[in-house]
């Protein structure tokens, strides 16, 4: 039997193989940020199509945490718990487990999404959505860490089987960590250990609502993929510092919007980008002109190759005595098992590769040694801001 379909244990959640579905906005939630049967219909063909763990995609904590998407999930209040409980209950009966993911955007969503200015460590501009936040307070501080511990509760109530803090990807949690968008000289920025305050205050206001028991994984950047960004020596020390606090598991991904869409990797599709972002789209001739003739150059993206994020997760399992999650471009099953094998990774998480094939995972456990379908056109991120969740590469997926 491959390693990839061992049986595992996260803090006492069974696990029937090491593939997880990494967090992917789906879009599929009503306006109140409640799930939507388009929701249950795509969890369960991604628990017949054999991941062993699912982990939704972002909800948001608080209404001023909204990511400019379309459809985002929330965990704001309470009234979302019954709805949730449904949806958890259908794929545990198809023999998966969930987590939640929750999150806060930080300067990384914009007015019209939020109604109000977006906030964040420091006022430093997003060059991506053109966005300038102000910087928080101490009584913002205090509001959205309690945010994040309600919203854990509220996962656990719910009956999910873990929850995961979105500390990656360029939003709030990030910026704290991050030099380059935390630039306070107060007790919650300069040093590394002031940089991790606050993860370290959401994490303890987290573990007091859910109890000792209850699984908190994290999601975090290796390294932030910028000049004065988070470098891989020092995402390593954090991650060791977030191990020690008592996180269970931590996922491994790397990059921010405002950096070239680093996180991704693949194609960018620039067309698709300027129609559908309203921010893009608002713009005037001269700068649709330059973004499609100079777009992919100005932007910089690294190459897209297999793994990218393996060097890191490497450094931060030397590190760590709780399980390691990978992401990042894994798309071939005999890299994700030697990965395993060679002990880079614990788990490998997918994400573009569910979206063009969710039955991935049972195609793998069958036999197949086929890579992904999914071609990295990049096509999923430019409609999410407007659209659910889909592949649009604009060829026949097989089902």
């Amino acid at each position: 039997m491959s390693i990839l379909f061992q049986s595992t244990n996260v803090k006492g959640i069974e696990l029937k193989n090491r593939l997880v579905r990494s967090a992917t906005v789906e879009g599929m939630a009503d306006s109140n940020g409640f799930p939507t049967r388009d929701l249950h219909c795509l969890y369960e063909r991604l628990a017949k199509g054999g991941v062993g763990l699912i982990i939704t995609g972002a909800a948001y904590v608080s209404p001023d945490g909204k990511l400019p998407l379309f459809g985002e999930l929330g965990i704001h209040m309470d009234e979302c718990i019954p709805r949730y409980r449904d949806l958890v209950q259908l794929v545990h009966g198809m023999g998966a487990r969930i987590a939640m993911q929750i999150v806060h955007a930080g300067r990384q969503t914009t007015g019209e999404a939020i109604g109000t200015q977006p906030i964040a460590p420091s006022v430093v501009k997003d060059k991506a959505l053109f966005v300038t936040p102000r910087a928080m307070t101490e009584e913002d501080i205090e509001r959205v860490a309690d945010a994040f511990a309600l919203a854990a509760r509220r996962v656990k109530e719910a009956g999910f089987d873990a929850v995961q803090i979105h500390a990656a990807h360029g939003y709030l949690i990030n910026q704290f960590l991050c030099p380059y968008t935390n630039r306070r000289t107060d007790r919650w920025g300069g040093s590394l250990e002031n940089r991790m305050r606050f993860v370290r205050v959401i994490y303890k206001r987290c573990r007091k609502q859910v109890g000792d028991d209850f699984p908190i994984l994290i999601k975090v950047n290796g390294y932030d993929n910028m000049k004065d960004g988070l470098k891989t020596e020092e995402g390593a020390v954090m991650a060791q510092m977030m191990g020690e606090m008592g996180f269970d598991g931590i996922e491994v991904s790397c990059g921010i919007a405002e950096d070239g869409l680093s996180q991704l990797r693949g194609e960018i599709p620039i067309e698709a980008m300027l129609k559908e972002w309203p921010m893009y789209r608002s713009k005037n001739f001269l700068f649709h002109f330059m973004m499609k003739r100079f777009g992919r150059k100005m932007m910089r993206t690294p190459p897209l190759v297999q793994a990218y994020n393996r060097g890191s997760a490497r450094a931060i399992k030397d590190k760590v005595n709780v399980p390691v999650f990978l992401v990042g471009g894994v798309t071939d099953p005999a890299s994700m098992e030697e990965i395993i094998e060679n002990g880079d990774a614990d788990y490998i998480s997918l994400s573009r590769a569910l979206i063009a094939d969710p039955s991935f995972p049972e195609q793998i456990r069958n036999g197949s040694r086929a890579p992904s379908k999914c071609v990295h056109c990049n096509l999923c991120l430019a409609y999410m801001v407007s659209r659910p969740l889909n592949c649009y590469c604009g060829r026949m997926i097989d089902s």
